[in-house]
């Protein structure tokens, strides 16, 4: 018997999901919430550079 390879991972793509789960009485699903929240949790995902001059008005 030959020896089975293992099976290669799965490439998971970077936007997985675009779509929000929503109840009947308005609410977002407990997986959307968390999933929302652990990405306002992310430094990366919440600050930018603002590369603008206030001092060079003219």
């Amino acid at each position: 018997m030959s020896p089975q390879s293992p099976t290669p991972p799965k490439k998971v793509p970077k936007q997985r999901k675009t779509t929000l789960k929503w109840s009947s009485d308005g609410e977002l699903s407990a997986v959307d919430m968390a999933r929302i929240l652990e990405r306002l949790s992310d430094p990366k995902l919440t600050e930018c550079d603002l590369a603008c001059n206030l001092d060079d008005e003219s």
